[in-house]
């Protein structure tokens, strides 16, 4: 009997060894002790040898109780996996210092985006990254190719966060800091970065005007505008502008909001990149009021000129003509103003640029840009 449960597991683990074979044509690669990663003569801390530097399709282990030291460059690619940890073991990857000027020489994981979904997973809260002494080209990254050039995205490290090549072109800090334990998996085809550097929101007449420009892209996909006119208590879907993709440099989007509501509003962005998972912008906020929707005609003026004050809501407006240097040169107040036309007699001011101001009695404020021409 003793002999059929120990053929039955030897049955099992080859059954096991030959299907994860299968499965990763490229092999698979088992820590068995901790130490180095990279020895330069024999397996060392692996079984049955050490994970090739270009790692295509292969499962790498590294479940042991103690520290592995990465002392090397590992590219996974077309589909790979690292797993780290498991039950029992307290498993700790080290990231140090390479000193290195580029990423050949640097001590990093680096999960290449090529359409496959290679991996690194922390499987509990006993698999630790820790990497607080990295050098700048250390750590665990995402690489993807950006026309001639690779880019890298620092998933797990010290700043800088993003390169092109070997250039940086990013100094945040990594997105997952410099200590890490699991659960998590970072993958090559999942939540990547889209960072925001600016997301502004202007009046213009009964219009809003938005804007706002990312500073660094990977695999975005797509923006959604959305608006809320309860304080941010339900967000409503008003638009979706289509994002640029994979970018370290400066893109600017804009989307106009054509019918805003009266009162104030906000605005944020949903972020969603090509895995579907979603982040949030910052929130702004306008008020549209009885100095939000404000016409000037006719512009040019040579004799007059008539403010229309549109919008529905009723109050008192003040109507300012302006100099350049913002001395002001006429004023008159409009009573129950919303839907009205107050004209200006422009004649006897001199050719040039004015500027017409128009104050609310709820706060709101527009300024248009007047030409008289003689």
């Amino acid at each position: 009997m003793k002999n059929f449960y120990t053929l039955t597991l030897v049955f099992s683990f080859l059954f096991f060894s030959l299907s994860s074979s299968a499965q990763y044509t490229g092999g698979t690669y088992t820590a068995v002790t901790a130490g180095n990663w990279h020895t330069p003569l024999g397996p060392g801390i692996w079984e049955p040898s050490e994970p090739p530097q270009n790692c295509s399709n292969c499962l790498i282990t590294v479940n042991v109780n103690g520290t592995v030291d990465l002392n090397t460059n590992v590219t996974l690619s077309n589909g790979s996996a690292v797993v780290i940890g498991g039950t029992g073991n307290t498993t700790l990857l080290s990231i140090g210092n390479s000193g290195a000027s580029g990423f050949s020489g640097s001590y990093s994981i680096i999960l290449a985006n090529d359409g496959t979904n290679s991996t690194l997973q922390l499987v509990n809260s006993s698999a630790i990254i820790s990497a607080g002494g990295a050098g700048t080209y250390d750590g665990i990254l995402i690489s993807y190719v950006s026309g001639s050039v690779t880019e890298y995205f620092k998933q797990i490290g010290t700043a800088p966060a993003d390169f092109n090549g070997n250039t940086v072109t990013l100094n945040d800090p990594a997105a997952y800091g410099t200590l890490k334990a699991g659960a998590i998996t970072l993958s090559s085809t999942g939540t990547l970065p889209i960072i925001l550097a600016g997301f502004n929101a202007v009046v213009d007449n009964s219009q809003v005007n938005l804007t706002w420009t990312t500073q660094l892209e990977i695999n975005s996909d797509h923006f959604v505008v959305q608006s809320s006119t309860n304080a941010g208590s339900s967000w409503n879907n008003i638009g979706t502008v289509a994002a640029h993709g994979n970018s370290s440099t400066p893109i600017n989007y804009s989307f106009t909001d054509t019918k805003p509501a009266n009162g104030t509003t906000e605005y944020r962005l949903e972020l969603v990149d090509k895995g579907g998972s979603t982040t949030y912008s910052t929130v702004v906020a306008v008020r549209i009021g009885l100095a939000t929707s404000v016409s000037v005609y006719p512009n040019p003026a040579s004799t007059y000129v008539n403010v229309v004050l549109g919008g529905s809501a009723t109050g008192n407006v003040t109507i300012r003509l302006m100099n350049t240097t913002g001395q002001v040169l006429m004023e008159k107040t409009a009573s129950n103003a919303a839907g009205t036309t107050v004209p200006l007699t422009v004649s006897n001011f001199p050719q040039g640029d004015y500027l017409i101001v128009v104050v609310g009695s709820d706060g709101t404020r527009q300024v248009n840009k007047l030409l008289i021409a003689k």
